[in-house]
């Protein structure tokens, strides 16, 4: 792990955790998060949503998410929060494309920080090391799944940089 620096978002998420005193996996819960940083977190029939309402931010999750996955979602609006602005419905595909990839990766930081990855054993092989990101901090396969792919790809661009320069 050594080889692996986070980038720019990544960073200031782990800052925005720790500032909040996020220190550790468990601490992870949406409702701590929301108390944490002034969202009003609401169930909702409709959908999931995230909604600034004047200076109110709001995350409304639909009331029949699984656990796991509303976790997901929970994270994935709360991107939205802090990414963007502006209604979805009101913009052109490509914008919205582009802000929901956006908001896919502050998912990946959001969910399993950078400072916490110190609570993951990462000398074991890859699927054990997903089943304990999985355990450790309560998200879908997929997640963990995509974070290990995206702290591979970092620690090989950093090892083809060094062997390079």
């Amino acid at each position: 792990m050594y080889l692996y620096k986070p980038c720019d978002l990544e960073k200031h998420i782990s800052e925005a955790y720790q500032q909040n005193g996020i220190i550790y996996p468990s601490q992870l819960d949406e409702e701590y998060i929301a108390r944490k940083f002034d969202i009003l977190l609401v169930e909702s029939k409709f959908g999931s949503f995230a909604e600034y309402c004047d200076d109110l931010k709001i995350v409304g999750l639909h009331n029949d998410l699984e656990l796991l996955k509303r976790r997901e979602v929970f994270f994935h609006e709360v991107g939205h929060l802090f990414l963007h602005v502006g209604d979805q419905s009101k913009m052109a595909d490509s914008f919205r494309y582009f802000q929901e990839s956006q908001t896919k990766r502050f998912t990946l930081f959001a969910a399993i920080p950078y400072h916490m990855l110190t609570y993951i054993d990462f000398s074991q092989k890859r699927d054990f090391i997903v089943y304990e990101m999985q355990e450790t901090f309560r998200v879908p396969a997929e997640i963990c799944e995509r974070r290990m792919d995206y702290i591979e790809n970092k620690m090989l661009s950093a090892k083809l940089a060094s062997i390079c320069s």
